[in-house]
Order: structure tokens, then sequence, then C-alpha cells
């Protein structure tokens, strides 16, 4: 049997289970949710294998800063149809029209991922931890896109890496995505964690402007303790420009604060009203759905740095690269660590 015939006919019977799985759920929810699950990871192994392709012949033609927007958009395009998910984004114009520009967002799940792929603007990277670019699938595109991959244990390497960033931000005018919490929050109500300062100092030493975008609480869509990935809308909204012009680091404080009123504001304005009963704390080894780590813990982040004790006191206007290298790397994002570990679900299902 030819090796193409060994790889449909296993694509053929996975399929085939994960749309059992779907079927029986109409009896046991459960059982959908791991259907949903086991979909989400066919898409995104095959949107990754996509985008590795397009990534070479983008390179090719000197498009190379599109490859995350393409393999994005197809991840979010096949996905959403699948698990019954809408997304309606208002003022998206404004992320075409800002670059270069730091993008922040709110972050609640692993489901954020797959929202990345919708959001995404043209020419605009992510960073991730350097142990994804081995992943199969995901990290062989992440290699040939673009993405920064950071190595947490050598502080050099990371700030080296993250240099290579901002200058690409200047020389190719394009954008840089960040989570501002640092972590994934879990939130079952409208709110968001503290926010870590790396993205703000990039903006003020860069000049460039901050771009907040808000995406609505949705878990009545995605929740990891009920088992529940079922359809429905998640609303997300671009809000202006945040302006950093003439903005120094005396007022850093001033501006993580009034940027993160303005988004919770949003936030609370736009997210359904039944979801605004809080639920208790959130306990991250129990709250992972699409990590290959299998652990939502604040150590498994890509920055590692102490970014208030650390960065604040030795950066100004004449900061190097280097050092703006650092702060970022407090902050960046760990959306990117998805790869679903499907026996660490089920081992969790089986113990609560």
């Amino acid at each position: 049997m030819a090796a193409s015939d060994v790889v449909l006919s296993g694509l053929g019977i996975v399929i085939a289970f994960t749309m059992s799985l779907n079927i029986l759920g109409l009896i046991y929810r459960p059982l959908q949710f791991y259907g949903k699950f086991l979909l989400c990871f066919l898409s995104m192994c095959t949107c990754a294998s996509y985008g590795f392709l397009a990534s070479i012949l983008l390179s090719l033609i000197g498009k190379k800063g599109l490859s995350q927007w393409t393999a994005g958009r197809a991840f979010s395009t096949l996905t959403c149809p699948l698990i019954g998910l809408k997304i309606d984004i208002k003022n998206e114009e404004i992320l075409r029209k800002t670059r270069p520009a730091i993008i922040i967002a709110n972050h609640q799940s692993e489901l954020d991922v797959l929202l990345l792929g919708r959001i995404f603007p043209k020419y605009c990277s992510v960073t991730a931890k350097s142990s994804l670019k081995y992943v199969p699938f995901l990290g062989w595109f992440m290699m040939i896109s673009g993405t920064v991959f950071i190595d947490r244990q050598n502080r050099g390497k990371a700030i080296k890496a993250l240099d290579g960033a901002i200058n690409a931000m200047k020389k190719n005018n394009q954008c840089v995505f960040i989570f501002p919490e640092g972590t994934r929050s879990y939130f079952t109500e409208p709110d968001m964690l503290k926010f870590k300062r790396g993205a703000f100092h990039l903006a003020i030493q860069s000049g460039f402007p901050i771009i907040p975008v808000v995406i609505s609480n949705y878990s009545h869509v995605f929740n990891f303790r009920k088992r529940i990935l079922q359809a429905g809308t998640i609303d997300i909204q671009v809000l202006d420009p945040v302006t950093t012009e003439g903005i120094s680091n005396e007022d850093l404080d001033d501006l993580v604060e009034t940027t993160r009123i303005k988004m919770l504001k949003v936030l609370k304005e736009i997210s359904p009203k039944a979801v605004k009963e809080p639920t208790g704390d959130v306990e991250a080894d129990d709250t992972t759905l699409l990590s290959a780590s299998g652990t939502a813990n604040g150590s498994d982040l890509v920055g590692t740095i102490d970014d208030d004790d650390v960065l604040e006191p030795r950066i100004t206007r004449d900061t190097d690269a280097s050092e703006i290298s650092a702060a970022l790397s407090e902050s960046a994002t760990e959306e990117t660590d998805l790869t679903p570990d499907v026996s660490k679900v089920i081992e969790l299902d089986t113990r609560n």
C-alpha cells in the first residue's frame, strides 16, 4: 500500500471518529466537547501545513510578511464553521490602516489562537517560546513564517531575537501582537488581569501607537471545566489607536492604567450579560485545552524577566534596542503554545 493511501486511510478514520463524537455529543455533551476539540486540532494541522507551503511561495516573491496572516485567516475560515463559531469585529479598518503599531488584546483562553486568526492584520508577527519550533506542522510553519522564537533559558538570545524583531518592525512597516496580561485569565466574567509593561515600554521607546483590541467574554462558548465548546458569537471591538508621541517613561504607569481602564469599560459593554457572574478563582493546572505543555501556569510564559524590578529603572529615551527587547519579552505572547495534548485532557476529565 502506498504511503499516500495509508495517510488518507488514517485521516478518514480520524474524521469518522471525530464526527461520531459530535453526533453522540447530542446525547452526552462532553463527547461533543472532545469531538469539536479534535476538529480544531485537525484544522490546525491542516492550516499549519498550508501556511508552511504558503510561506515558501510568499518568501520567493518578497511577501513573507503575509505568511502568518494568510495561515491565520485559513485557520479561522475553516474552523469557525466546523464548531459553529461566529466572530464579529467592529472597527476592523483601524488594524488595516495603522502600521507599524503595537496591537494588544485581552487574553482569556486557548481559544484566543483561533480568534487571532481572524483578528490578525497583514504584516503582523507574534513571538513564541523556542521549544515550539520542534512541534510537527505548527513548528515548521512558525519557523519559516518569521515567528520570533524566544529562548527562555538564555536571556542573551532572547534579547537578540527581539532586537531583530524591533528592527524588522521599522524596516518592514509591520506590527507586533502582544497580550499585555502575560497569561490566560480564564475569567467567566468581563474582567482582565493586571497589565504587564513590556508592550508599553516598547511603544514609548519606538514611538509606535498602541491599538487596543477588546474580546468579549466568551465563557458561554468555551469553558473547560464544564466541558463546553459550543456554537455562539464572540464580539470583538478595535479601539482607536493610543498615541505615544510626546510620552516619556515617567508617564508609563498612567499609560498602562488608562489603557486598561478603557479596554475594561468596553469589555463590560460588549460581553453577554449572562456571563457577568463570577464563579470563583481560576486554577491554572486544570484549565488546559490546547497547550503543548499541559499547563497554564505563569511560569510557562515566553518571558521570564521581572519587568518592574529589573527593566523599568534602566529604560530612558536613549535606551538601546536590546533593552527594549528585554522589556518586550515580559509581555511576549504565549498564545502560540497551542498543540493539543489529548491524553492530558482526557486524564483531567476522568479525574474531576
